[in-house]
């Protein structure tokens, strides 16, 4: 299901991770003694498969096709008053029936149909298809054909690949026993990042198509498994934002392999210039960026989602001569518009499957305050109370119906906003006014994603960072101080658009070489827990974090030198693996004292932490069941909970 506006291979080893669970890396399991199968070196999977169901696990898929397991086998009383032991993984449900022969002994759930159910989707309402179509396999019993996206490759052979290994079945009723008849036909549907994936349900499975995968990594089964086991939403949770991280213009090749970790989510890549295409109007030179294209086609292939920054105007085009970051001729905005419409189109499918595009980078940065080659502003104006941001609007008027006529599916992002003051604070700040300028002219009409920056630096004494931004103090810290501006902007305009969090990061000021020897680099942990949290609790697009590529500018990247993990990235990878697909189910603040809780299934999760280096003693939630550091290490159990400023979480069933 498409998550809510908050709300993230090339190597067949990288998609392995994919098929074989939730953005987890690859993991072979591990046979324990009497049979279970568990996954130790895998953060948050502390249940093994139960001895009753290994072999068939393991015999008939493994991984790809069932999952990891989400819980501990348990016994479940059928309505005939029948025992029988049941265990969920992520895709599937394994039914053992004690009364049965084997090897109908151990059963499939129909998660299939008990999820479109619970969306309240009636399969058997839509109409039938007319008949068999060519090449493909038709099903009279549900009236669907199941078909092929590419010569040889696509559901009907995935299908036809795949079965459980009975002996005596065919190998029809082998696929048929595995996945069950169609229920729907083949059709888009939103993704979890909002785009549209060639979908069919199954009795028991969901196929979804992936074009820009590696073979054989193209059609990937849905995670039924954890989404019928969390059930229809809680009302008052709330689904999360899209992650994701900014990997630098030349540094995707040394730093992709650490995607899959982190889950996929959303890659933002600066950036392509149209000065380098069109240095004279009219002629595009595309092989002029062609190290960009194979950097945006291996983020793609990862599994992410790209978000490819545009900017650069070309001599011909600058209102500002020399100032290629800055605003563009009105005489030229015909062709900027020309150009984006051709850009969108070339880079829309495979295999840049590009689908968000932002314009300009810090666009409220001042030309007279920035090198014209700069990668970010510069469409501000000191001269004007505004900053110069009804020129940005102008520009975004002219691009915007280009992008949509060449891609409905696309999304326009407002360059990220620097924001380096409050204009509601008690000293000047004209350039906080750019944003003012932009929906005064109109330009909210004109953009889709409201993005800005939020950074903040470290400083070795035990106060959240980010509350205490000298700038945005007032207003809550950095994070929440600028998205509350920006809204209530947003508001007296009569402008309603999601908000994307697209550069964030704890810095260490230029680099200063006392920060590691301090704990620089265990605070950006300890940080990132924060910005997770917080992301969720503002109601975010999403939240993108500045660089995976390390050392990263002042230090920031999740990735060090030789482009290794370092502790935040481990924190991002654990938080992602454990919470990324929790609803969010609120704060409690007490004090210094904040605790987030998140929501899976039957489970809830504790994100705990305070916020001036004090330690709290409190009660041990009722039903705790683990305790766990921000990056999966696990923490004794005792009667009361001790919570300081290094977060910590907290594993409990609810009733």
């Amino acid at each position: 299901m498409h998550r809510a506006h908050l709300p993230l291979l090339l190597a067949i080893v990288i998609l392995a991770s994919l098929a074989g669970g939730a953005g987890r890396a690859g993991a072979q399991p591990a046979a324990q003694p009497g049979g279970a199968i568990c996954f130790p070196d895998v953060p948050g999977i502390e249940d093994c498969i139960d001895p009753a169901f290994a072999a068939y696990w393991r015999s008939n898929g493994g991984l790809p096709v069932f999952g990891y397991p989400i819980g501990p086998a348990e016994q479940a009383t059928l309505a005939d008053g029948a025992t029988i032991t049941v265990q969920w993984l992520e895709r599937n449900r394994l039914e053992r029936h004690a009364a049965n022969r084997a090897p109908y002994d151990v059963l499939l759930g129909r998660l299939g149909a008990e999820r479109l159910a619970q969306l309240g989707r009636d399969w058997s309402a839509a109409p039938r298809e007319a008949g068999p179509q060519p090449g493909c396999l038709w099903f009279p019993e549900t009236g669907r054909n199941v078909c092929d996206q590419a010569p040889g490759e696509g559901f009907k052979s995935y299908w036809e690949r795949n079965g459980l290994r009975i002996r005596g079945l065919s190998p029809y009723q082998q696929s048929l026993a595995l996945f069950g008849l169609p229920l729907t036909t083949a059709n888009p549907e939103p993704g979890p990042n909002g785009e549209l994936i060639i979908t069919q349900w199954f009795e028991r499975a969901r196929f979804e198509w992936h074009p820009a995968n590696p073979r054989p990594y193209r059609v990937l089964l849905g995670l039924l498994g954890s989404e019928v086991r969390a059930g229809t939403p809680d009302p008052g949770a709330t689904p999360g934002p899209l992650f994701g991280v900014e990997i630098s213009r030349g540094g995707v090749g040394a730093a992709i392999g650490a995607l899959p970790g982190l889950g996929g989510g959303m890659v933002r890549y600066n950036m392509i210039d149209w000065a380098l295409i069109e240095p004279r109007r009219g002629e595009r030179n595309w092989a002029a960026i062609g190290g960009l294209e194979a950097e945006l086609a291996a983020i793609s292939g990862s599994g992410a989602t790209p978000l490819v920054i545009v900017s650069g105007a070309p001599a011909w085009a600058q209102a500002v001569a020399g100032k290629a970051c800055g605003p563009i001729r009105a005489d030229a905005l015909s062709a900027y518009a020309d150009f984006v419409g051709d850009m969108v189109r070339r880079y829309s499918g495979p295999p840049y499957n590009v689908r968000y595009w932002e314009f300009g980078n810090e666009p409220d940065a001042a030309f007279q305050l920035v090198p014209g080659d700069a990668p970010f502003g510069c469409w501000g104006d000191e001269r004007d109370p505004r900053y110069g941001g009804a020129v940005y609007a102008e520009m975004l008027k002219a691009v915007y119906p280009a992008l949509k006529a060449a891609n409905p599916e696309a999304q326009l992002v407002t360059g990220g906003l620097l924001l380096d003051c409050d204009p509601g604070g008690p000293l000047p700040c004209a350039a906080g006014r750019f944003i003012e300028g932009v929906l005064a002219n109109g330009g909210g009409a004109a953009f889709d994603i409201l993005a800005y920056h939020s950074y903040t630096y470290w400083g070795p004494v035990n106060a959240d960072w980010d509350l205490n931004h000298p700038k945005w103090q007032q207003r809550g810290g950095v994070l929440r101080g600028k998205l509350a501006y920006l809204r209530e902007t947003m508001q007296r305009y009569g402008v309603d658009k999601p908000v994307l969090m697209n550069e964030g990061a704890l810095l260490c000021f230029r680099n200063d070489p006392s920060c590691a020897p301090q704990g620089f680099e265990q605070a950006k942990a300890n940080y990132i827990a924060r910005l997770f949290a917080r992301s969720y609790e503002a109601g975010l697009y999403g939240a993108l974090w500045y660089t995976l590529n390390g050392p990263g500018w002042q230090d920031g990247g999740l990735l060090d030198g030789d482009q290794q993990p370092r502790l935040a990235y481990a924190t991002l990878a654990f938080l992602r693996r454990t919470l990324g697909d929790a609803s969010y189910a609120g704060v409690t603040r007490d004090g210094a004292l904040e605790v987030h809780r998140f929501r899976k299934g039957g489970l809830q999760y504790e994100l705990a932490w305070t916020n001036d280096g004090s330690t709290r003693e409190v009660p041990l939630p009722a039903g705790t069941r683990r305790r766990y550091t921000v990056r999966g290490d696990p923490l004794p159990i005792g009667e009361r909970l001790e919570v300081g400023f290094e977060p910590v979480i907290v594993e409990l069933r609810t009733p």
